[in-house]
């Protein structure tokens, strides 16, 4: 083989693959749910999102001790 033949193989190959696996990725559309409407209907069941941290996870120092609820202004 040639060297400017092995050379382009180095550089050819490596695209061709990036090409082809571009064309497989990119060639279908996944499906996408329908977009909300806010004049839709809500259809799911509510979500209850809550800490369940302990009072005292051993981060902080100074002797703090972090509970539950408290914030930048005090307890909630």
């Amino acid at each position: 083989m040639s060297t400017p033949l092995v050379h382009a193989l180095f550089l050819l190959v490596p695209l061709g693959l990036s090409g082809v696996l571009a064309a497989l990725i990119w060639r279908a559309k996944n499906p996408h749910p329908a977009t909300y409407k806010m004049s839709d209907q809500w259809t799911q069941a509510p979500i209850l999102w809550a800490s369940d941290e302990p009072a005292d996870h051993g981060h902080g120092g100074h002797g703090s001790h972090l509970t539950v609820g408290g914030g930048a202004s005090g307890k909630w």
